[in-house]
């Protein structure tokens, strides 16, 4: 091993520890500051104890400029989009602009430095250790609440804050590896630095706002590459072809999830956490259903409805019309007697169209811890 293999090695643990340090930091203005001192010193020692390799004679102005055009149209299609989901206020202070967002900058040029100078090294397990400590960083710096304080929370920070971090690292990765830090610093500045200075956001799903985040990452990688692809003889067309498939295939499931979960469209799904329906649905499987919308409904159909603020999946055993009011009357395939009482229209969410064997037990699994 030559002198500047061991140097990474010895400075990337050392960076290593010095990160863990930061996390257990339990205040979060004092993380925030201290994850920008550990940003501006590591990349100043990276810079001076690590050999600084040449990256590839590329255009990183202009790719600069086009990222930068690129989250600048992000976040102005995301407030568009309260125009059909409407708008909420929320507080923003001056003082958040010392407390979080000077830090923040210093973070992000920090961090993108250092990570400039680890991928030069062409260093296959240096650059995935500095992928998960740069996915981690992302993730302390955008997380506001305690992640493990419920189920919500978990969900929440899990598909806001840690599934678009890995996606957007995966971009950074690439656009580091080719162009420099300086065309990742202005794409990250103007995500992370919006949400201190407007006053108000639109008022569009978790799910939809996940979706958007995890995907444009994904789609801006693939424009990049394409228009600034470099000539290859290796790569062969069926290879190629193989990956725009499965980019397609991926793409397409996940805007069907999405559409699922995000309760815009007409067909959502459901976990079954109860055996109440044990035989035709049973415990951890997962239910898609299509929105009500007074179609009408006979017995043994299977239903959605809530009751106590509580979504049910029962079957319709018996219908009555009582002076025009129509009311249903529910079961559970595996319980004795019929639910109390019965319901009406205004009450129906769902109708149950298929089953998914299985699909339901990660969420079950996860919720449990938080029981």
């Amino acid at each position: 091993m030559n002198i500047d293999k061991k140097k990474l090695y010895i400075f990337a643990t050392v960076y290593f520890v010095v990160f863990l340090l930061v996390c257990f930091v339990q205040n979060k203005t004092t993380q925030i500051h201290a994850l920008a001192v550990f940003s501006v010193v590591s990349a100043i020692s990276i810079r001076y104890f690590i050999k600084k390799r040449s990256i590839y004679s590329l255009p990183k102005k202009q790719v600069a400029l086009i990222l930068t055009a690129f989250a600048t149209c992000s976040v102005a299609l995301y407030f568009i989009s309260g125009i059909k989901f409407g708008y909420y206020k929320v507080a923003v202070s001056y003082s958040s602009l010392w407390l979080y967002v000077i830090p923040i900058v210093a973070i992000i040029i920090g961090t993108e430095i250092a990570r400039s100078i680890f991928i030069a090294q062409k260093n296959k397990l240096i650059t995935t250790i500095a992928y998960a400590i740069y996915v981690a960083i992302d993730v302390l710096v955008l997380t506001k609440v305690q992640v493990f304080s419920n189920f919500e929370n978990f969900m929440d920070t899990l598909g806001l804050v840690v599934l678009p971090c890995i996606s957007a690292n995966f971009l950074y990765h690439h656009i580091s590896q080719k162009f420099g830090a300086i065309a990742v610093v202005p794409y990250k500045l103007i995500l992370f630095i919006y949400p201190y200075i407007f006053a108000i956001r639109p008022q569009i799903s978790n799910a939809l706002l996940s979706f958007a985040k995890i995907v444009i990452p994904i789609g801006i990688y693939l424009i990049i590459s394409l228009v600034y692809k470099t000539k290859s003889k290796v790569t062969a067309k069926t290879k190629r072809r193989f990956n725009v498939a499965l980019t397609t295939i991926a793409t397409i499931l996940a805007i069907s999830f999405v559409m699922l979960i995000s309760g815009v469209f007409q067909y959502k799904i459901l976990v079954i956490a109860t055996e109440s329906m044990t035989g035709a649905i049973d415990k951890g499987d997962a239910v898609i259903y299509q929105t009500y919308d007074e179609q009408t409904l006979k017995a043994e159909d299977v239903i959605v409805f809530n009751k106590d603020n509580a979504l049910i999946v029962h079957r319709i055993v018996e219908i009555n019309n009582i002076n025009g009011e129509i009311r249903y009357y529910t079961k559970g395939d595996a319980n004795d007697s019929v639910d109390s009482g019965y319901i009406t229209d205004a009450q129906i969410v769902g109708i149950i169209k298929l089953k998914i064997k299985y699909m339901g037990y990660p969420s079950l699994w996860v919720r449990s811890l938080f029981t």
